[in-house]
């Protein structure tokens, strides 16, 4: 029966446990049946079988992406559905790679095997321009306090890691039933939570707190680049004014809360300066920019900009990863000419490197724009450069009132238990939310309302195992995948092959 129905029944689990449903404990177990179909199905239907079972469960967990109103509709749709079915490639490869090596070696090796090419493909799709790493198996367990904590020392990554290491135990015991595998599951499964457990309420707390504050207008993707940009910036003013004196120290606005190149604007910047000095507060809001070229180009970006109460300066980031066809064609470095399809995209150029603005009253800070925040290289130069706290600007507005959003927050939520980090999270239709670096949730603002919250998180300068090798990860993951794999085939030229037991 499983043998049968196990890739589809790991799909169906796999969507279950992702967010918002997060029934997060199904994780450890949700691809044991793909395990099971993958070593018993036959060789010449494996591929396909696990493939139209990935394309089931990257719709559950990402059809929104289908749902871009930023876009012609007939283009969101093919797009979001690209998308799934390249990602579903994942399934089809591991599926077809497990078989050969249950039938060639045996199903522990081919368990080995199962770990290390699903993270290695994982990680292969979640770096470059056109990665986007978001149905990691980290996802669910954002969903415990507890069992994400040990992010901090193996990142997003090592859970997504730990996760899959859990389902290859759980299959070992079920195919021999040996307590031995089901006892180490077990074992990866409660140790690190109880540390979490322990461990959490120590970092909810520091020699500096900052009292921060999130505004969420509530404008409307689908109509913001048609407003009056002068009545979006009086809403979140509005907004901003209304929660004087409850000592707030920083303001975060949304991604692109301001539509317009505040630089170029003065009276949208003289009326940021103005609320800041009123407000006694730094404030961080999203908008658009650009530089001029030598022949009077403009060059455009996805930017962000910190104003403090006692300085003029605009201090500007620009955002660095550009959401793949949607701000950017990919490939423009290679292939220049890529530059001129227009498919609707905005079409900005990306930032350059990370910035950790200056913040006069409130410690160092950086912002991270939009998806941003699932890139642990991004996060932690920040870390390294000196940032104590984030602001995270957003707008999840396109995708309607879907998964996308609370996915995103989880995500946030992952970033800042990796880096111990406190995050002011500002998203245009929500959600917004002030995150603790331990990953509770000090407030939250729900989708597709307007107002603001507003909370105290402390600002941190310990650096955390995850972020000093941050940039060490993807590399160990693919040398431990090169090592598995010559160590097996090295087994198989040395003692030929056998079927498994």
């Amino acid at each position: 029966m499983l043998s049968r129905w196990g890739f589809l029944l790991a799909a169906l689990l796999g969507a279950l446990a992702f967010p918002p449903v997060s029934l997060w404990p199904v994780a450890y177990v949700a691809l044991v049946p793909f395990l099971i179909s993958a070593t018993d199905t036959s060789r010449e239907r494996v591929f396909v079988s696990a493939w139209r079972a990935g394309v089931l469960f990257f719709s559950g967990v990402l059809y929104w992406v289908g749902l871009n109103s930023g876009a012609p509709w007939w283009i969101s749709i093919i797009a979001g559905f690209a998308l799934i079915c390249i990602l579903a490639t994942i399934w089809g490869m591991v599926a077809w790679v497990v078989n050969r090596t249950a039938k060639a070696l045996s199903k522990t090796e081919a368990a080995l095997l199962f770990i290390v090419t699903y993270q290695a493909l994982e990680i292969f799709w979640g770096t470059g321009e056109l990665s986007f790493p978001w149905a990691t198996w980290a996802l669910p367990l954002s969903a415990s306090i507890s069992a994400m904590q040990i992010a901090s020392w193996i990142d997003v990554q090592g859970l997504a890691f730990l996760v899959l290491t859990i389902n290859a135990l759980f299959f070992l015991f079920w195919h021999a039933r040996k307590r031995i595998y089901s006892i180490t599951a077990l074992l990866l499964i409660v140790v690190p939570f109880g540390w979490g457990y322990l461990r959490s309420d120590e970092l909810e707390s520091s020699s500096r707190m900052i009292r921060a504050a999130s505004i969420q207008a509530n404008t409307p993707a689908e109509t913001k680049w048609q407003m009056s940009s002068a009545e979006i910036l009086a809403d979140h003013v509005e907004l901003t004014d209304g929660i004087a004196g409850k000592g707030v120290e920083f303001i975060c606005w949304p991604e692109t809360a301001v539509p317009m190149p505040i630089r170029f604007r003065g009276w949208a910047a003289d009326t940021l300066r103005n609320l800041t000095k009123r407000s006694h507060a730094v404030l961080l809001t999203g908008g658009t920019d650009y530089d001029v070229a030598p022949d009077g180009e403009q060059i455009p970006y996805n930017a962000a900009f910190a104003i403090r109460p006692d300085s003029l300066a605009l201090q500007r980031s620009s955002k660095i990863h550009l959401v793949p066809f949607g701000e950017r064609i990919p490939g423009q470095k290679w292939f220049p000419f890529l530059g001129n399809l227009h498919l609707g995209q905005a079409e900005f150029k990306p930032g350059d490197s990370v910035v950790v603005f200056s913040g006069g009253s409130v410690p160092p800070f950086t912002c991270l724009i939009c998806f941003e925040v699932v890139y642990s290289d991004i996060a932690a130069d920040a870390v390294l450069k000196g940032a104590q706290f984030f602001g995270h600007v957003t707008n999840d507005g396109w995708y309607g009132h879907s998964s996308g959003p609370y996915q995103h927050l989880a995500l946030s939520r992952l970033r800042a238990v990796a880096t111990h980090r406190s995050i002011v999270r500002a998203a245009n239709t929500g959600i917004s939310a002030l995150i603790l670096p331990n990953g509770r949730y000090v407030e939250t603002l729900g989708y597709d309302v307007a107002g603001a919250i507003w909370g105290d998180g402390p600002a941190r300068q310990d650096i955390t195992i995850a972020v000093r090798l941050a940039k060490l990860w993807p590399m160990l993951y693919y040398g431990l995948f090169a090592v598995v794999l010559s160590a097996l085939w090295m087994r198989t030229q040395r003692y030929g092959s056998s079927e498994s037991s």
